[in-house]
C-alpha cells in the first residue's frame, strides 16, 4: 500500500472518529435553574439525543447576555474545524418576554436570524416559562397574566413549586398535552414571540419528541 493510500485511510479514521450516534441540542435558557431541570431532566433521557443547557450565570439574564452565552458556545465548537457539530444540531434561545421590552427581544431575535454557520431558534414564553409548565396539568382559560401571579397559580395548580427543585415526575408524562394545549394559545405562530398569554417552547418540545422516536 502506498503512502497516499495510507494518508486517506488516516484522514478518514480521524473523521469517523468525530462521528456521534446521538443528536445534539444545545439551549441557552434565561432561568438559572428550572429550565435546566426541565430539559436535563429523565423526561427526554435518550441513547438517540443529547441536551445541554446553558443556564444564567451571575444573574445575567437579559436576552442579550442569553444570546451571548450561545454564540460563544457555538464559536467555541467552530474552532475545531467545526468537528464537535454536525448536521442536525439544534440551537434554541429559551426566554421570557416578562418585562423585557419589546426592542431587546427584536434586536435579539434578529440576530439569531443572521447566524451564518449554524440555525438558532428562539422559543419565547410570555409572560414566562411557568406557563409552559402549567399547560402540562390544564388549558389556560383566564387571558392575560403577569408572572409573579402565574408562578403562584402554578403552585395551587400542582401543589406546590420550588424553581430550584422542579418535581418532574409530575410533568414527563404530560407533554404531549403542554403541546397540544401551547398551539392552540398560539393564534399567530409565525410572529417572534407569542401573545400573553402563550409559549413557543411547544415548537422545541415538539423537536425533542421527533429526535426520541
Amino acid at each position: 500500500m502506498g503512502i497516499t493510500s495510507r494518508k486517506k485511510i488516516l484522514a478518514t479514521s480521524r473523521k469517523i472518529s468525530y462521528l456521534r450516534d446521538a443528536s445534539l441540542i444545545i439551549i441557552a435558557s434565561e432561568g438559572r435553574q428550572t429550565e435546566k431541570q426541565y430539559f436535563e431532566s429523565d423526561c427526554f433521557s435518550s441513547s438517540r439525543l443529547k441536551i445541554i443547557v446553558l443556564e444564567s450565570i451571575d444573574n445575567k439574564s437579559a436576552p442579550s447576555h442569553v444570546l451571548h452565552r450561545i454564540k460563544e458556545h457555538i464559536n467555541s465548537q467552530l474552532k475545531g474545524g467545526e468537528k464537535d457539530l454536525q448536521r442536525g444540531d439544534q440551537f434554541w434561545l429559551v426566554v421570557d418576554k416578562d418585562n423585557w421590552t419589546e426592542k431587546m427581544l427584536s434586536n435579539v431575535c434578529a440576530s439569531a436570524q443572521q447566524m451564518k454557520k449554524v440555525t438558532l431558534n428562539v422559543a419565547l414564553s410570555n409572560p414566562c416559562f411557568e406557563l409552559w409548565l402549567y399547560l402540562h396539568h390544564d388549558e389556560w382559560k383566564t387571558g392575560e397574566v403577569k408572572s409573579i401571579d402565574l408562578e403562584e397559580i402554578l403552585k395551587q395548580k400542582i401543589g406546590g413549586y420550588n424553581k430550584s427543585k422542579v418535581n418532574m415526575e409530575i410533568f414527563c408524562s404530560k407533554v404531549c398535552n403542554a403541546i397540544s394545549r401551547a398551539e392552540i394559545l398560539d393564534q399567530r405562530a409565525t410572529d417572534r414571540w407569542p401573545s400573553n398569554p402563550g409559549t413557543h417552547v411547544y415548537k422545541l418540545a415538539k423537536v425533542i419528541k421527533s429526535l426520541l422516536k
